[in-house]
């Protein structure tokens, strides 16, 4: 379950370094092309958004997976040992819970929905763009779930950390 662990956040963190240099590279070009060479560039804007929604929802999960996202500690840590860990189960279940419905179930809803929907600029099927949510949201569930199966928890340690 580590190897797999290793091998997504690997993915996640290629994935989202390519994305933000081609957001900046796109960027760079745009502003060269319109200010410096008098051409509108309007297919490189929306490309640069489409790539804007995929970078935040990928790095959005991967940071989720390094449990680096931020979590309200205040109440949690106002219980005992015994306690804390039974409320990270709980918030674990409800997390993989709403990933499911909202994300994954919600996300392939609106991709059906947009399959026939092209974007003006470029002509991408924007079902592409929406993708990447129910995939975001199978990641965050995969993490979940390692999550669970992995954290042996003692008595004395930090939950969540």
């Amino acid at each position: 379950m580590n190897k797999a662990k290793k091998w997504v956040d690997k993915l996640l963190l290629s994935l989202s370094s390519l994305l933000i240099i081609a957001m900046v590279v796109l960027s760079i070009w745009q502003v060269v092309a319109r200010y410096v060479l008098s051409i509108p560039s309007p297919a490189t804007e929306e490309i640069t958004r489409f790539m804007l929604i995929w970078f935040g929802l990928l790095a959005a999960s991967y940071v989720f997976g390094a449990k680096k996202h931020i979590a309200i500690l205040f109440f949690r840590e106002k219980f005992a040992a015994k306690t804390q860990i039974s409320i990270e189960r709980i918030t674990d279940t409800l997390v993989i819970l709403v990933a499911s419905i909202l994300m994954v179930y919600g996300g392939i809803k609106v991709v059906m929905l947009t399959i026939a929907q092209t974007a003006p600029a470029t002509g991408i099927s924007m079902a592409f763009v929406y993708m990447s949510l129910p995939l975001s949201g199978l990641f965050i569930i995969f993490y979940t779930i390692h999550s669970m199966l992995t954290n042996k928890i003692k008595e004395n340690q930090e939950v969540g950390v």
